[in-house]
């Protein structure tokens, strides 16, 4: 097993105000001291040496060892986890990353690869003092096929960006998330991300057809096909999806990429009974078949909260213990919008 530690999620966004986080940050308890069960393992600090090193591997201004400079990554955007990491380094190729790894695992050091800063749990942030390693520059788009509808990019571009990207192609991601303006589609592969298209397009399983990682101790897998018809040997690149750093740094993926609905519809409706909502489900299901590509539903007291503090009104005008949203998505509006 590798010295060096892997707990790849989603960290802080490193578009706040440096000062600002800092101050905000000392006030959160350190995660290694408010949870008394977790102890540090027998890893190496990071000294002025280790330093230099990361300095002769990656350009000026990509190694942060400032304490201003490092607070934003380790404390997560919740404000309920807080580590002591020293230095944040910013690779922007695989190699750079196999490089770190592989001088971390020499060295035995700890490393939390951290990416778009959405992550609810602080797993992007560290627990004590281990190297963060930042994905945020590993944003290239490789390349867009819309004939065979795929797309191939490293795992620190934004989702948002992407489906941008794909749209002028006639193309979407097949996952949308409520967190898509800064979450990462590595982090979003790592976590096996579901999001609210899963109902039409499926996981993240079905979608991503390759994948490149850096394993703990520098070495490069590399299974980036693009072949969707791929059944020889095994397919090692499942392991990786939903695994959460625990097996390797996903530095870049392909993933299928439907093409982009020319209709899309959203109801909004109110229900007395949880059981109605399956009804609903059920209904949508039976009546709307291949165009129904969402179903979501919440209950009153989450409108309320979203209606106190964000200050927007019930769409319905009334009160429901449970609302459901139905969003369908085809080629002809007219043909979507006919009572099944």
């Amino acid at each position: 097993m590798s010295s060096s530690l892997l707990n790849y999620a989603r960290g802080p966004t490193s578009s706040v105000v440096v000062g600002h986080v800092v101050r905000r940050s000392m006030h959160v308890p350190l995660t290694g001291s408010r949870l008394a069960h977790l102890r540090r393992k027998p890893f190496s600090k990071v000294t002025e040496h280790d330093v230099d090193h990361f300095r002769s591997l990656l350009s000026e201004g990509r190694v942060l060892s400032a304490v201003d400079d490092v607070a934003p990554f380790c404390t997560d955007w919740l404000k309920l986890y807080r580590g002591e990491g020293s230095i944040v380094l910013k690779p922007t190729t695989v190699t750079e990353v196999s490089a770190i790894m592989s001088y971390c695992h020499s060295r035995n050091l700890a490393v939390v690869p951290q990416g778009g800063g959405t992550g609810l749990v602080g797993g992007g942030v560290p627990v004590f003092d281990e190297v963060v390693l930042s994905l945020a520059l590993l944003n290239k788009t490789v390349k867009i096929d819309p004939v065979a509808g795929l797309l191939v990019c490293q795992a620190g571009c934004i989702l948002q960006k992407l489906d941008e990207e794909l749209a002028d192609q006639g193309m979407i991601m097949p996952l949308d998330l409520g967190a898509k303006g800064s979450c990462h589609i590595g982090g979003n592969v790592a976590t096996n991300a579901g999001g609210i298209r899963l109902l039409r397009y499926g996981s993240l399983h079905g979608n991503v057809l390759g994948i490149e990682a850096v394993l703990a101790d520098g070495t490069i897998m590399d299974t980036l096909t693009t072949n969707r018809k791929d059944n020889t040997g095994y397919d090692v690149k499942q392991l990786f999806i939903g695994s959460e750093g625990t097996l390797g740094i996903i530095t870049a993926v392909a993933i299928a990429t439907p093409p982009k609905p020319k209709a899309v519809t959203v109801c909004f409706l109110g229900c007395q009974k949880f059981t109605d909502v399956l009804s609903t489900f059920y209904a949508a299901k039976q009546s709307l078949g291949e165009i129904l590509s969402a179903c979501e539903f919440m209950d009153g007291a989450a409108m309320s909260m979203v209606e106190r503090n964000l200050g927007l009104a019930n769409p319905l005008g009334e009160t429901y213990p449970f609302y459901v949203l139905i969003e369908t998505s085809g080629s002809h509006g007219e043909h979507d919008e006919e009572v099944g």
